[in-house]
Protein backbone atom coordinates (compact mmCIF):
# COMPACT_ATOMS: atom_id res chain seq x y z
CA UNK A 1 0.00 0.00 0.00
CA UNK A 2 1.07 3.50 -1.12
CA UNK A 3 1.29 6.73 1.36
CA UNK A 4 0.48 9.81 0.44
CA UNK A 5 0.92 12.52 2.62
CA UNK A 6 -1.87 14.27 3.88
CA UNK A 7 -1.58 17.05 1.77
CA UNK A 8 -1.54 15.97 -1.40
CA UNK A 9 -4.53 14.04 -0.77
CA UNK A 10 -6.07 17.14 0.12
CA UNK A 11 -5.18 18.64 -3.00
CA UNK A 12 -6.69 15.88 -4.72
CA UNK A 13 -9.68 15.99 -2.97
CA UNK A 14 -10.25 19.33 -3.72
CA UNK A 15 -9.42 18.57 -7.34
CA UNK A 16 -12.06 15.96 -7.58
CA UNK A 17 -14.24 18.31 -5.71
CA UNK A 18 -13.65 20.70 -8.39
CA UNK A 19 -14.18 18.56 -11.60
CA UNK A 20 -17.21 17.42 -9.99
CA UNK A 21 -18.69 20.89 -9.59
CA UNK A 22 -17.69 21.70 -13.04
CA UNK A 23 -19.57 18.60 -14.22
CA UNK A 24 -22.25 19.58 -11.94
CA UNK A 25 -22.29 23.12 -13.89
CA UNK A 26 -21.99 22.00 -17.17
CA UNK A 27 -25.14 19.26 -16.94
CA UNK A 28 -26.95 22.29 -14.99
CA UNK A 29 -25.87 24.85 -18.24
CA UNK A 30 -26.97 21.87 -20.25
CA UNK A 31 -30.53 21.44 -19.06
CA UNK A 32 -31.16 25.18 -18.37
CA UNK A 33 -30.56 25.48 -22.58
CA UNK A 34 -32.59 22.34 -23.31
CA UNK A 35 -35.45 23.83 -21.05
CA UNK A 36 -34.48 27.38 -22.66
CA UNK A 37 -34.68 25.78 -26.71
CA UNK A 38 -37.95 24.24 -25.50
CA UNK A 39 -39.88 27.19 -24.28
CA UNK A 40 -38.52 28.98 -27.64
CA UNK A 41 -39.88 26.81 -29.86
CA UNK A 42 -42.99 26.78 -27.85
CA UNK A 43 -43.48 30.67 -27.99
CA UNK A 44 -42.38 30.23 -31.78
CA UNK A 45 -45.13 27.67 -32.17
CA UNK A 46 -47.67 30.27 -30.92
CA UNK A 47 -46.66 32.98 -32.69
CA UNK A 48 -47.10 31.12 -35.50
CA UNK A 49 -50.49 30.02 -34.45
CA UNK A 50 -51.35 33.55 -33.58
CA UNK A 51 -50.36 34.77 -36.70
CA UNK A 52 -52.24 31.84 -39.00
CA UNK A 53 -55.48 32.47 -36.54
CA UNK A 54 -54.65 36.49 -37.23
CA UNK A 55 -54.52 35.94 -41.57
CA UNK A 56 -57.59 33.41 -41.08
CA UNK A 57 -59.87 36.18 -39.30
CA UNK A 58 -58.44 39.16 -42.34
CA UNK A 59 -59.27 36.67 -45.00
CA UNK A 60 -63.24 36.15 -43.68
CA UNK A 61 -63.27 39.94 -42.69
CA UNK A 62 -62.68 40.54 -46.26
CA UNK A 63 -64.79 38.53 -47.49
CA UNK A 64 -67.64 39.60 -45.29
CA UNK A 65 -66.80 43.03 -46.46
CA UNK A 66 -66.73 42.18 -50.18
CA UNK A 67 -70.07 40.55 -49.69
CA UNK A 68 -71.33 43.42 -48.38
CA UNK A 69 -70.07 45.88 -50.77
CA UNK A 70 -71.81 43.90 -53.21
CA UNK A 71 -75.21 43.57 -51.72
CA UNK A 72 -75.29 47.50 -51.46
CA UNK A 73 -74.25 47.73 -54.90
CA UNK A 74 -77.45 45.32 -55.16
CA UNK A 75 -79.83 46.77 -52.81
CA UNK A 76 -79.07 50.06 -54.49
CA UNK A 77 -80.61 48.52 -57.70
CA UNK A 78 -79.10 47.78 -61.35
CA UNK A 79 -80.50 48.79 -64.43
CA UNK A 80 -82.21 45.61 -66.00
CA UNK A 81 -81.86 46.69 -69.27
CA UNK A 82 -78.30 47.54 -69.21
CA UNK A 83 -76.59 46.37 -66.27
CA UNK A 84 -75.12 49.17 -65.09
CA UNK A 85 -75.78 50.84 -61.67
CA UNK A 86 -78.63 53.53 -61.60
CA UNK A 87 -78.30 57.28 -60.56
CA UNK A 88 -78.50 57.56 -56.67
CA UNK A 89 -75.29 54.70 -56.84
CA UNK A 90 -73.63 57.69 -59.19
CA UNK A 91 -74.31 60.27 -57.16
CA UNK A 92 -72.83 58.57 -54.08
CA UNK A 93 -69.96 56.95 -55.48
CA UNK A 94 -68.99 60.83 -56.73
CA UNK A 95 -69.03 61.86 -53.50
CA UNK A 96 -66.96 58.73 -52.40
CA UNK A 97 -64.41 58.96 -55.43
CA UNK A 98 -63.77 62.72 -54.41
CA UNK A 99 -63.51 62.10 -50.91
CA UNK A 100 -60.86 59.40 -51.75
CA UNK A 101 -58.69 61.62 -54.08
CA UNK A 102 -58.68 64.40 -51.53
CA UNK A 103 -56.75 62.06 -49.41
CA UNK A 104 -54.62 60.79 -52.52
CA UNK A 105 -53.95 63.94 -53.85
CA UNK A 106 -55.24 62.81 -57.13
CA UNK A 107 -57.78 64.34 -59.93
CA UNK A 108 -60.99 62.70 -60.62
CA UNK A 109 -62.72 63.18 -64.16
CA UNK A 110 -66.79 62.86 -64.45
CA UNK A 111 -68.54 62.12 -67.92
CA UNK A 112 -72.21 62.94 -68.13
CA UNK A 113 -73.12 61.45 -71.65
CA UNK A 114 -76.49 61.50 -73.81
CA UNK A 115 -77.63 59.51 -76.90
CA UNK A 116 -78.93 61.82 -79.27
CA UNK A 117 -81.26 60.49 -81.66
CA UNK A 118 -83.88 62.16 -84.21
CA UNK A 119 -87.25 60.32 -84.85
CA UNK A 120 -86.10 56.99 -82.78
CA UNK A 121 -89.35 55.29 -81.68
CA UNK A 122 -88.97 53.45 -77.98
CA UNK A 123 -87.86 50.28 -78.88
CA UNK A 124 -84.90 51.53 -80.70
CA UNK A 125 -83.75 53.63 -78.03
CA UNK A 126 -83.54 51.26 -75.68
CA UNK A 127 -81.90 48.69 -77.97
CA UNK A 128 -79.26 51.69 -78.33
CA UNK A 129 -78.93 52.16 -74.17
CA UNK A 130 -78.10 48.29 -74.34
CA UNK A 131 -75.46 48.57 -76.78
CA UNK A 132 -73.97 51.45 -75.60
CA UNK A 133 -73.85 49.93 -72.12
CA UNK A 134 -71.93 47.66 -74.18
CA UNK A 135 -69.38 50.15 -76.01
CA UNK A 136 -69.21 51.78 -71.62
CA UNK A 137 -67.90 48.38 -70.67
CA UNK A 138 -65.27 47.28 -73.75
CA UNK A 139 -63.65 51.25 -74.02
CA UNK A 140 -63.84 52.01 -70.21
CA UNK A 141 -61.09 50.53 -67.40
CA UNK A 142 -62.04 48.06 -64.49
CA UNK A 143 -61.27 51.00 -62.01
CA UNK A 144 -63.99 53.00 -63.71
CA UNK A 145 -67.59 53.69 -62.71
CA UNK A 146 -70.64 53.63 -65.42
CA UNK A 147 -73.74 53.54 -64.58
CA UNK A 148 -77.40 54.49 -66.40
CA UNK A 149 -78.66 57.73 -64.97
CA UNK A 150 -81.41 57.89 -67.34
CA UNK A 151 -83.55 56.61 -70.32
CA UNK A 152 -80.83 57.46 -73.09
CA UNK A 153 -78.29 59.39 -69.86
CA UNK A 154 -75.58 57.59 -68.18
CA UNK A 155 -72.72 59.04 -65.80
CA UNK A 156 -68.97 58.03 -65.77
CA UNK A 157 -66.24 58.51 -63.19
CA UNK A 158 -62.96 58.02 -63.72
CA UNK A 159 -60.52 57.59 -60.67
CA UNK A 160 -56.91 59.58 -61.34
CA UNK A 161 -57.91 61.26 -64.35
CA UNK A 162 -57.42 64.97 -65.24
CA UNK A 163 -59.53 67.01 -67.57
CA UNK A 164 -57.61 66.43 -70.31
CA UNK A 165 -58.06 62.38 -69.66
CA UNK A 166 -61.74 62.67 -69.04
CA UNK A 167 -61.79 64.52 -72.78
CA UNK A 168 -59.77 61.93 -74.30
CA UNK A 169 -61.91 59.30 -72.98
CA UNK A 170 -65.01 60.91 -73.68
CA UNK A 171 -63.87 61.48 -77.57
CA UNK A 172 -63.14 57.16 -77.63
CA UNK A 173 -66.61 56.47 -76.64
CA UNK A 174 -67.97 58.94 -79.59
CA UNK A 175 -65.83 57.60 -81.96
CA UNK A 176 -66.69 53.69 -80.90
CA UNK A 177 -70.79 55.15 -81.18
CA UNK A 178 -69.79 56.61 -84.51
CA UNK A 179 -67.99 52.95 -85.57
CA UNK A 180 -71.18 51.47 -85.39
CA UNK A 181 -72.53 52.87 -88.55
CA UNK A 182 -75.84 54.48 -87.30
CA UNK A 183 -76.62 57.78 -88.22
CA UNK A 184 -79.37 58.15 -86.07
CA UNK A 185 -77.36 58.08 -83.11
CA UNK A 186 -74.82 61.05 -81.70
CA UNK A 187 -72.95 61.34 -78.72
CA UNK A 188 -73.22 64.43 -76.70
CA UNK A 189 -70.76 64.73 -73.65
CA UNK A 190 -69.99 66.82 -70.95
CA UNK A 191 -66.69 66.35 -69.11
CA UNK A 192 -65.62 68.41 -65.58
CA UNK A 193 -62.97 67.31 -62.87
CA UNK A 194 -61.84 67.78 -59.46
CA UNK A 195 -60.19 69.95 -58.51
CA UNK A 196 -59.67 71.96 -61.90
CA UNK A 197 -63.42 72.82 -62.41
CA UNK A 198 -64.74 72.29 -58.12
CA UNK A 199 -63.73 70.51 -55.02
CA UNK A 200 -67.13 69.46 -54.37
CA UNK A 201 -69.08 66.82 -55.84
CA UNK A 202 -72.32 68.22 -55.85
CA UNK A 203 -70.43 71.13 -57.93
CA UNK A 204 -68.75 69.22 -60.53
CA UNK A 205 -71.62 67.16 -61.29
CA UNK A 206 -73.45 70.70 -61.88
CA UNK A 207 -70.62 71.59 -63.99
CA UNK A 208 -70.70 68.60 -66.16
CA UNK A 209 -74.87 69.20 -66.54
CA UNK A 210 -74.03 72.47 -67.62
CA UNK A 211 -71.03 71.32 -70.12
CA UNK A 212 -73.64 68.23 -71.53
CA UNK A 213 -76.56 71.07 -72.00
CA UNK A 214 -74.21 73.16 -73.85
CA UNK A 215 -72.88 69.93 -76.07
CA UNK A 216 -76.77 68.84 -76.58
CA UNK A 217 -77.53 72.19 -78.03
CA UNK A 218 -75.10 72.10 -80.61
CA UNK A 219 -77.26 69.42 -82.43
CA UNK A 220 -74.04 67.46 -83.15
CA UNK A 221 -71.76 64.72 -81.73
CA UNK A 222 -70.02 66.83 -78.94
CA UNK A 223 -67.81 66.64 -76.19
CA UNK A 224 -68.29 70.12 -74.54
CA UNK A 225 -65.79 70.92 -71.24
CA UNK A 226 -66.64 72.77 -68.16
CA UNK A 227 -65.65 76.71 -68.08
CA UNK A 228 -63.47 77.39 -65.40
CA UNK A 229 -64.21 80.53 -63.28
Amino acid sequence: MVWLPLGLLGALALAALAAGTVLLLRLRVRDRDARSLRHEVRHLEEALLAEREAFESATMLADEVGSAGTAAAEALGSDSETGLLGEHYFQLAIEQRIAAARRQLQPVALLLLSLEGDGAGEAYRQQAAISFAGILRETLRESDTACRIGDNRFGVILEDTSEAGGVWAAERLRTALARKGDSLLRLAAGVAAYPTHALEGDEVLSRARRALDSARSSGSSRVEVASVD
